[in-house]
């Protein structure tokens, strides 16, 4: 902005032009009238154009707002619409995506169906003439059904279809080519006169071929199918040899043949073992010449797989039978010798054992298998000896003492005691083709420790009777007639007595001591004690632990606890007979003069005690019969120390 000084110093720029000053302001100030009523007239038109402005801008406003609402409305609507309909080309276009991934999908499915069939029809073409290229083809099949399966499972099981379908066809191409083998394999079968005895020498080149063929086929495929062998372990060649002898088999013992009778199970498996044996030296050596030359089953025996292919029709067989007979007793046990002299058989004869099997079973294994029959077998079985045990102790003859059982030298058994050992080891004999421990712990168990434990207690009971009888207070109100408590347990009737007791108890004792040492027994107390350490016998011996042992020595047998038992009884036997013979001495002393005199002067042996007295003599004579030279002994020398002689 320009001064007042530098304005005046421009207007009048010398001294002389000060006259000039009065026009100057009079310029002045009409500029600044004019300049003021410049103002005034803007005042003016901004005070108007202010207001004009604020009533533009609430109408501003207010549009702003109008248009606020009417973009929600219309933004609603949009949206509302959209979902009500949408517009057509996004439809169409969602449409179009959708068809094309089915599309692509479909153009998949085609490429792996054809894929598919491709090599189905070319392994199907090549399996007779080139059984190596039709199993490449399989083997391929396999890898394209696994891919397939692979790519499924990434795909969240999209195509789960087309993996069952897949996986259908391989089966069934499988079987197919099998068939085919199977097929060509049969009419070199009938060729070579099968199945009936083959004659070696024929000549059998297509026989050897064909074989050949069907091991390639078995054992170099990718995957092994189960549904074209009833055994992952069987081999097809041998199924097939099997099918002729299966189909006689069914004919002569599951129809309505008079072969067909349950009360003769050994027929059909006579048949079996016949049919092995017209079959054996063929199978020993054309078959096992051929398995020798295979690079796959060099190491298998011809007449083992043999056997084992043909066992399915005796298996067969007793799932219908045993269930037939389970509840006749007679029959069905019967059954069960017969099965197992079947094992025996082919254990012993054939030394048969199926492939890749350290022990053999056996069918009656098979039977065994099964809780309920097993339980049915063991109550059939106890059923029968708890009888024959019943008729060994009723016997006229029971406790009658067998003096020419045993050397002059031993101990003299009762019947009852040698009949009972013979029942013991036909139960033993019953049981012991069992492979299953828990099953041959369970016969024991159940049948001969209770046959044993009831002996122990009708021989204890008997020594109870005579025990009461000699009492002295029990005589006095048993009401039993002195005569025949005389004729009871008085004199040699007594000895008699006791010595069946003890004859019977030491028999049974001495049994189940050489039992102990028998190379079953002991092979079953190792297996109990390696069990017992390994604190798992509670869930394999369920009903039963509670019998055995809790603690076992190395050196001990399965028999010890009962032994023991016996042991005890045996030794209470002794001592009743040596208190009776000291009551017996005790009433001779009273009557005998010549008794007394010995026992004053000191002099002599029990003998001579004894030979004072008719009834001892008479007793001692009987004691040294039935008693063995070691027990005579020792009852000697104690009766001797009871009399302090």
């Amino acid at each position: 902005m320009v001064s007042v000084t530098e304005y005046i110093n421009e207007k009048l720029p010398r001294s002389d032009t000060l006259g000039d000053l009065d026009d100057l302001i009079s310029s002045v100030e009409d500029q600044q009238a004019t300049l003021n009523a410049q103002i005034q007239d803007i005042q003016t038109k901004i005070a108007s154009e202010y207001n004009a402005l604020c009533n533009s801008s609430v109408a501003v406003l207010n549009q702003v707002a109008e248009f606020r609402t009417t973009h929600g409305k219309l933004k609603d609507a949009l949206i509302n619409a959209s979902y009500r309909s949408r517009p057509r080309f996004i439809d169409d276009l969602q449409r179009s995506v959708r068809d094309l991934e089915k599309l692509e999908i479909a153009r998949n499915y085609f490429a792996v169906l054809g894929e598919a069939q491709r090599i189905i029809e070319s392994a199907k073409a090549q399996i007779l003439n080139d059984p190596g290229l039709a199993i490449q083809e399989y083997n391929g099949f396999v890898l394209l059904v696994d891919h397939v399966y692979e790519q499924n499972r990434q795909a969240e099981d999209s195509a789960v279809h087309l993996v069952d379908f897949l996986r259908q066809a391989k089966d069934f191409l499988w079987l197919e080519m099998r068939e085919q083998l199977a097929s060509e394999f049969r009419a070199s079968l009938d060729k070579v006169g099968w199945p009936r005895r083959v004659s070696l020498e024929g000549t059998f080149d297509d026989f050897i071929t064909t074989f050949n063929k069907l091991l390639q086929f078995q054992f170099s495929s990718v995957s092994q199918q189960t549904g074209g062998s009833k055994s992952p372990d069987l081999i097809t060649a041998f199924e097939i040899i099997a099918e002729p002898l299966d189909l006689r088999f069914q004919y002569h013992f599951e129809g309505h043949r008079e072969t067909n009778k349950v009360d003769r199970p050994e027929w059909f498996f006579s048949h079996f073992i016949s049919t092995v044996e017209d079959h054996e030296q063929f199978m020993e050596t054309i078959v096992q010449g051929i398995l020798e030359q295979s690079p796959y089953l060099s190491h298998r025996e011809a007449l083992h797989e043999f056997i084992y292919a043909y066992l399915p029709s005796v298996q067969r067989k007793l799932r219908t039978l045993v269930p037939a007979v389970m509840h006749e007793p007679q029959l069905f046990s019967h059954l069960m010798l017969e099965t197992m002299k079947f094992d025996d058989h082919l254990r012993d004869t054939y030394l048969f054992a199926p492939y890749g099997q350290r022990e053999w079973q056996g069918i009656t294994g098979d039977i065994m298998s099964k809780s309920e029959w097993f339980d049915a077998w063991l109550s059939v079985e106890k059923e029968f000896a708890l009888a024959r045990y019943e008729e060994i102790i009723t016997a006229p003859d029971a406790w009658v003492i067998d003096f020419d059982s045993v050397g002059d030298t031993e101990s003299k058994p009762t019947k009852s005691a040698l009949r009972l050992r013979d029942l013991l080891e036909t139960i033993t004999e019953r049981y012991k083709p069992l492979k299953s421990f828990v099953h041959r712990i369970r016969f024991l168990m159940g049948i001969q420790i209770s046959i044993l434990d009831s002996y122990h207690s009708r021989i204890s009971s008997s020594l109870d009777a005579f025990e009461s009888l000699t009492s002295s207070i029990v005589r006095a109100v048993s009401g039993v007639h002195d005569e025949d408590r005389k004729k009871m347990v008085d004199g040699l009737a007594g000895v008699e007595r006791l010595c069946r007791a003890y004859g019977s108890a030491f028999a049974i004792r001495d049994a189940l001591t050489d039992w102990g040492e028998d190379i079953f027994f002991l092979e079953l107390y190792e297996e109990l004690n390696r069990r017992a350490s390994q604190k798992n016998r509670s869930t394999e011996l369920d009903g039963i632990s509670s019998k055995l042992p809790d603690a076992f020595d190395e050196d001990g047998t399965i028999f010890d606890e009962i032994i023991k038992a016996y042991d005890a009884l045996r030794a209470r036997t002794e001592n009743l007979i040596i208190k009776h013979l000291s009551r017996e001495v005790q009433k001779a002393y009273k009557t005998d003069s010549a008794f007394r005199q010995s026992v004053k002067s000191k002099d002599g042996l029990v003998a001579d005690l004894f030979n004072t007295s008719a009834s001892i003599a008479e007793m001692t004579a009987f004691l040294s019969k039935a008693l063995s030279q070691t027990s005579f002994t020792r009852v000697s020398r104690a009766l001797y120390r009871s009399f302090n002689i």
